[in-house]
């Protein structure tokens, strides 16, 4: 080769591998979306992360629930990849990000009585009607929403999130208020979170409050619920409404909440919204290795059980995950109960009729017991809604041996 050509030839080696770098594959979380509102006249824009291909979503049988998430273009990311990486232990979640346009406004209820903090303030209610009336409605037609909501937000998302709780209670089934500006208008969420404990029905409604250490360097706990200044009113307010609600009946209001003392206002809420999540779906994951453990014992009826409660909880019929019963018939297989096996792989099938793994696994089972014609017909099928490698590679091989 001469040098000429060796040359060339690494010219087109780095023209190559320079355009591949220029155009990678993107790796993306969710969808940009934008709706515009009437009732506040404007565009919103939208973060959305939903489980599953949007393809999918009219053909697949499994609802999700959905996560409505103030201040979206702080929080989206971590709280999608804590989902994510939850996934089996917390159920598949709907994110909706909603970004700000003009934070002040929508975020703060009332008209302070204070004139200094004015500016801007007051569009809560119309902000509010606008979640309600056209955006969770725009979502429920578009995604394949469950029929329970939470709602999320830190600092005056948490505000909001408070106030939706004592004013339109049914609108979510669960809130996290992580550092809520409670100090807002004179603490007068405080002051009707007082009446409104004691008198409205909160059944079935969950709540997490997260609270991070606002005293000032110095000063301790006492201290700070005894001074006036401005710089303990967040953390005065936050405390304040929490004796409330341990001293409330609260009817039915399923409640915790977490104190974070080496965290600040602008650090909390990541951890918050971890230990919220935890909370609102400590019922939520069924474990597999008490079955791996005790191969004798009725799986069949523990699923059953299990998401039975799960549905009750949740207020409508929960189907176990496509992913978690693969595993439970895969485990089956393993220890040769193959009756049970064949029950899970069945089951997946009549849950996820439009999924390629599906047929897959069941063509696996088939495989494995020797019924090949049949392994070949659902690795067959699987390929019809997908094109995976692996199912081509196994039915290629079968043929092969007809």
């Amino acid at each position: 080769m001469t040098n000429k050509t060796i040359l060339t030839s690494i010219v087109l080696l780095y023209l190559t591998f320079s355009a591949s770098s220029q155009n990678p594959e993107k790796i993306t979380i969710g969808f940009r979306e934008n709706i515009y509102s009437k009732i506040l006249n404007e565009e919103r824009e939208l973060w959305i992360y939903c489980p599953g291909p949007k393809a999918s979503y009219a053909k697949n049988k499994e609802k999700y629930p959905v996560l409505y998430l103030l201040d979206a273009e702080d929080h989206f990311y971590s709280t999608v990849g804590m989902i994510k990486q939850m996934s089996g232990r917390w159920p598949r979640i709907i994110v909706v990000g909603i970004v700000n346009t003009d934070r002040e406004r929508d975020l703060k209820p009332s008209i302070s009585n204070d004139k200094g903090y004015n500016k801007d303030s007051g569009g809560g209610a119309k902000f509010m009607n606008f979640i309600e009336e056209e955006l969770i409605p725009h979502i429920d037609s578009i995604y394949p929403t469950a029929p329970y909501r939470v709602f999320s937000g830190h600092s005056l998302g948490g505000l909001t999130v408070i106030n939706t709780l004592l004013n339109n209670t049914s609108l979510f089934n669960a809130y996290i208020a992580i550092d809520p500006s409670l100090w807002w208008n004179n603490q007068s969420l405080n002051e009707q979170a007082k009446k409104d404990f004691a008198t409205k029905d909160y059944n079935n409604r969950t709540l997490f409050v997260g609270r991070a250490n606002n005293m000032p360097p110095g000063m301790d706990t006492l201290a700070a619920l005894n001074d006036t200044s401005q710089y303990t009113m967040l953390y005065r307010s936050v405390t304040r409404f929490l004796k409330i609600l341990r001293t409330s009946k609260h009817d039915g209001l399923r409640w915790t909440t977490s104190f974070y003392p080496d965290e600040t206002h602008g650090t909390v809420e990541l951890i918050g919204e971890y230990d919220a999540l935890k909370f609102l779906f400590d019922f939520y994951q069924f474990r597999t290795s008490i079955f791996e453990l005790n191969p004798n014992m009725n799986i069949d009826s523990a699923l059953i059980a299990h998401f039975q409660n799960i549905s009750k909880r949740f207020g409508y019929k929960v189907l176990p995950s496509e992913s978690l019963v693969n595993n439970l018939g895969y485990t089956c297989m393993t220890i040769r109960k193959w009756d049970k096996a064949e029950r899970f792989f069945k089951l997946n099938i009549e849950n996820f009729p439009e999924d390629a793994n599906v047929y897959d696994s069941m063509g696996d089972f088939y495989q494995a017991t020797g019924n090949i014609q049949k392994a070949i017909d659902n690795y067959e099928k699987a390929l019809t809604l997908g094109n995976d490698p692996g199912t081509r590679k196994k039915l290629e091989l079968l043929k092969s041996r007809k």
